[in-house]
């Protein structure tokens, strides 16, 4: 069974990737403010937020409160979908160049290596885009 909604707090970046993952494979969610957990905490008796785990939290937050999803519009969405797309094809390229690292003779390690810190700079490139993305869209405003 799919979710109807995910309910995330927004901390400001760890979220970022999330949702905008979830965007790109058509999960509805919506970005609490995380003054709106506590006090939703509170409200219900749990006046440390530590009395239950964080999920549980945000779950039974969403079952009662029922925050607005914000769908990301369709290009951002595919803008999100080609980036992801992207990184996981890097990811696949620096496991392999890291696997042929370890039989590689003396004389190829170096531009291995190299290849290797090209792939890993565009990894960190490709998410911060991936986050800029989702953090620029009109849900998260």
């Amino acid at each position: 069974m799919q979710p109807t909604l995910v309910v995330l707090e927004g901390s400001g970046s760890f979220e970022l990737p999330v949702a905008g993952t979830l965007a790109t494979i058509g999960l509805p969610f919506a970005i609490v403010n995380p003054r709106s957990i506590r006090d939703f905490a509170r409200a219900v008796g749990r006046f440390r937020v530590l009395e239950y785990a964080p999920a549980d939290l945000l779950a039974h937050f969403g079952e009662l409160v029922h925050p607005e999803p914000r769908p990301l519009p369709d290009d951002v969405i595919n803008k999100l979908k080609d980036l992801r797309i992207r990184r996981d094809d890097v990811v696949q390229m620096l496991l392999l160049e890291k696997s042929r690292l370890a039989e590689a003779p003396a004389l190829l390690r170096k531009d291995l290596q190299r290849h290797i810190s090209f792939l890993e700079q565009s990894v960190v490139s490709l998410n911060q885009e991936f986050n800029r993305t989702v953090r620029f869209s009109a849900a998260w405003r």
